[in-house]
């Protein structure tokens, strides 16, 4: 597992909310503490559509209009996390994964980011996270997010 902040908190945010930079990861979960508490559901329900060609996850950009909305206001959220992963066929990319998860946590203004790889079987073998964490820290870069490394 690999963790770090995000110093510059309303850059990233600008870039999740109001760009499409985030718009290809889907959506696991989020729970979001504001006026009251919500909690989201990613997990797409395949009997609302006809056709079954939909992946069984919805895609950041499906979900970001109604996050935002239980956001958007004055004061900011007291506690927001969010749950990206990449696609299921971008993950069958990586040995030995099964999911690839972007945990986001922001609270009392810290971003604290947090990567994982679940595994198909388990291995003490770290390629899949370091190449993750490599991916998200190329994307980052390519979207002018600078992070700081935990430890």
């Amino acid at each position: 597992m690999h963790a770090f902040t995000v110093p510059d908190t309303k850059h990233f945010m600008s870039l999740l909310f109001k760009s499409d930079a985030f718009d290809g990861f889907r959506f696991r979960q989020g729970e979001i503490s504001a006026f009251a508490h919500l909690s989201l559901d990613g997990k797409r329900d395949m009997d609302f559509y006809e056709e079954t060609e939909q992946e069984g996850w919805c895609s950041w950009a499906e979900i970001k209009p109604l996050v935002f909305q239980a956001i958007r206001g004055k004061k900011t959220p007291k506690q927001m996390k969010l749950v990206l992963s990449l696609s299921e066929e971008e993950a069958a990319d990586y040995e030995n994964a099964q999911a690839l998860f972007w945990n986001l946590l922001f609270r009392e203004g810290i971003l604290l980011c947090t990567l994982s790889v679940a595994q198909e079987t388990f291995s003490l073998d770290k390629k899949s996270e370091d190449r993750w964490f490599s991916y998200i820290q190329n994307f980052c870069q390519a979207n002018g997010i600078a992070i700081q490394k935990e430890d």
